[in-house]
């Protein structure tokens, strides 16, 4: 019998729902599939899972964390001032970009690279997030929001509107992951 090849926890949440007779019809027509199996996470990803690029040129790689969903520094543009530093030994520059700035002095040596920095909780709206920022050019936290815009290919990062003051709203491009991450460059785009 179909239902006890289901493990328990599986058989009752489906009896609960009604779904028994539903789920052995899914299982028994996507039997052809197998052939041409496609991932279940193609069909579960959230829009704002991916990798996104600041104005800067810094990218972030968002994805689902114990919070939520969690984003990651993936890619780090050193800023032009320090372009001529980086670029003399790029490994010892890497090995200093640490996190000078934070109020925790027992956390200001843990590495900039794949710090994370984002996290976002989900709204009703599966396209509008809450969003904890950290900051880590001043060391301080922030909260704000984020949506996700032009059918999942921008993210927006703002902060809202309290009375007539408002906070800055940054669009960010969704690009491909790269091949080696997380990783830097000395020379902006």
């Amino acid at each position: 019998m179909l239902l006890k090849t289901f493990p328990i926890q599986f058989r009752s949440l489906l009896r609960n729902a009604g779904l028994i007779a539903l789920s052995a019809f899914a299982v028994f027509s996507a039997l052809p599939a197998i052939a041409a199996p496609i991932a279940l996470s193609s069909f579960l990803a959230s829009p704002v899972e991916g990798t996104w690029r600041t104005e800067k040129g810094t990218e972030l790689t968002v994805a689902p964390c114990n919070a939520g969903f969690c984003g990651t520094l993936s890619w780090i543009v050193v800023p032009p001032e320090y372009s001529a530093i980086c670029q003399q030994d790029k490994a010892a520059f890497g090995t200093a970009m640490v996190d000078l700035k934070n109020a925790d002095p027992a956390l200001r040596t843990r590495p900039m690279l794949g710090l994370q920095i984002l996290t976002l909780k989900p709204t009703d709206d599966p396209l509008a997030f809450t969003v904890h920022i950290y900051n880590a050019e001043d060391g301080k936290d922030y909260d704000g929001s984020v949506w996700i815009m032009n059918n999942n290919e921008t993210l927006r990062m703002g902060g809202g509107c309290l009375g007539n003051m408002c906070a800055v709203t940054q669009d960010w491009p969704k690009v491909p992951a790269r091949d080696v991450s997380p990783d830097f460059t000395c020379t902006a785009p």
